[in-house]
């Protein structure tokens, strides 16, 4: 029996609601999501080339932009591949950044093939420990929504866990680069 779980568009679509202005780093699947609900793509950063990096860039824009909201949409399934980054985020405490990580309940982008290990490691648990000043967890639409008014409120790092699944046929990543994201970041910025 699958746990419960929140459609990864409809996940996306509530960061979207609560986004206002702030800038987002998107990887991976929840890339694939986000560029068809980011209503703001001038404020987006599409993570295409080295998905495993989202927390990385995350903080790099958080420090830079520190009067400004970071959001970061990372998958379970990158984040394993980087878990360092989570002390780093944690260490350096950025007060404006919040952490999502879409936790692939489905398996739906590993074509169904389970994660070794990856059951056994709590990443709430990690989070925590590495310094992130808030943890959520949510897996009902309903809850998310609600939740999404406090989560972005809190000093961070916040650190947000939603279990998603996704449907077997996904959407295709957005058509421009990552270079290309950057370049309308930094417009995006200035005007």
């Amino acid at each position: 029996m699958m746990p419960s779980a929140i459609q990864s568009i409809e996940a996306a679509k509530a960061v979207s609601f609560h986004r206002k202005d702030a800038l987002v780093v998107a990887t991976s699947s929840a890339l694939r999501d986000w560029h068809t609900v980011s209503e703001r793509r001038d404020l987006d950063l599409d993570l295409k080339d080295c998905m495993d990096r989202a927390p990385a860039v995350g903080l790099g824009l958080a420090l830079a932009q520190p009067g400004r909201k970071v959001l970061v949409l990372d998958c379970d399934a990158t984040l394993r591949t980087d878990l360092a980054g989570l002390a780093t985020v944690g260490e350096s405490k950025p007060a404006n950044l919040v952490h999502f990580v879409f936790d692939d309940v489905s398996r739906a982008s590993t074509s169904g093939l389970p994660i070794r290990g990856l059951d056994n490691v709590s990443l709430m648990a990690l989070a925590k420990g590495a310094g992130y000043a808030k943890t959520y967890q949510f897996d009902k639409l309903e809850e998310l929504l609600i939740g999404l008014e406090e989560v972005m409120l809190q000093p961070g790092p916040v650190f947000v866990l939603v279990k998603v699944t996704r449907d077997t046929v996904s959407q295709p990543f957005p058509e421009r680069s990552m270079a290309q994201s950057w370049s309308d970041l930094r417009r995006g910025l200035v005007g």
